[in-house]
């Protein structure tokens, strides 16, 4: 085997080609997600996963991966290893700077990391990283107060295009979940070309769920809404909630039925309720 050092991801990406049926992943699809897996350190990655829609014939296959302490030290420019050169320019910089910040906010420093996702979609000629992260505000020996989030990484992020309404609107929607909700995801999306945050929300209960959306201002169908989060209850532990905020709480949402030990950990032969949500 190659130096652990050196080695890159594309080299464990081959050892499963002929296992990854044309359906879920076309041979375009196979080798835009190879260039993205050239570019990384395999020392650097702790999981590495493929995206694809359902239902909607061989479309582009998306890829997303979450970093080791060691890779994240490494965008941090804190790691005896430089990031690669396809990992320095562009949207990389913004990258780094994140991991910088991030490493600064608990100890031990980047044990964490795993909590960070890079999400690359594959429908763009030159793979490009949007960012998401795990956000859990009230936990006391992590220093990520809110404001520290809207404040110094959103604007970090996001640039000149973070209006004051926007961030008073991100800061609202934390604002008003109930005091026993404490489990996020933040999302910025530097790959496309669009100035919104995304906000997941994977414990709010049942039945604050109305009053939330009341809260927030959003403007989607409330009894469509729902009707889905009543369809999914019985097949999942959770149903996390997908907001986009931007200028407004704009009326598009995802709704993600989730196991608590995670997806990966569950699949189908060992969770039946993957059947109930897909029927």
């Amino acid at each position: 085997m190659q130096d652990e050092i050196t080695r890159r991801l594309d080299t464990s990406l081959d050892m499963v080609k002929d296992h990854m049926h044309s359906v879920l992943m076309s041979a375009e699809s196979f080798a835009h997600i190879r260039k993205v897996a050239q570019s990384l350190p395999i020392f650097a990655v702790d999981f590495f996963g493929f995206e694809c829609r359902l239902g909607a014939g061989i479309g582009p296959t998306d890829c997303a991966l979450n970093l080791t302490p060691d890779g994240a030290r490494m965008l941090a420019g804190r790691h005896s290893i430089p990031p690669p050169q396809e990992l320095q320019n562009g949207p990389w910089e913004k990258i780094h700077s994140f991991y910088r910040e991030w490493g600064d906010t608990r100890q031990p420093s980047y044990a964490d990391a795993g909590a960070t996702w890079l999400e690359f979609d594959l429908s763009s000629e030159l793979p490009a990283p949007n960012l998401l992260f795990g956000y859990w505000p009230r936990d006391v020996e992590i220093k990520r107060p809110p404001e520290w989030l809207a404040g110094t990484i959103i604007p970090m992020l996001l640039g000149d295009s973070v209006s004051e309404s926007m961030r008073q609107n991100f800061l609202r929607c934390l604002e008003a979940c109930p005091v026993e909700t404490n489990d996020f995801q933040i999302g910025v999306m530097l790959a496309r070309n669009i100035q919104v945050i995304r906000l997941c929300i994977f414990d709010l209960p049942k039945d604050k769920l109305l009053p939330y959306m009341d809260k927030i201002g959003w403007e989607g169908p409330i009894d469509e809404l729902q009707k889905y989060m009543e369809a999914f209850r019985p097949h999942a532990d959770f149903i996390g909630l997908h907001l986009d905020i931007g200028e407004r709480v704009y009326p598009h949402i995802g709704v993600e039925p989730n196991f608590v030990a995670g997806c990966w950990s569950r699949q189908p032969r060992r969770e039946p309720r993957w059947y109930g949500q897909f029927d």
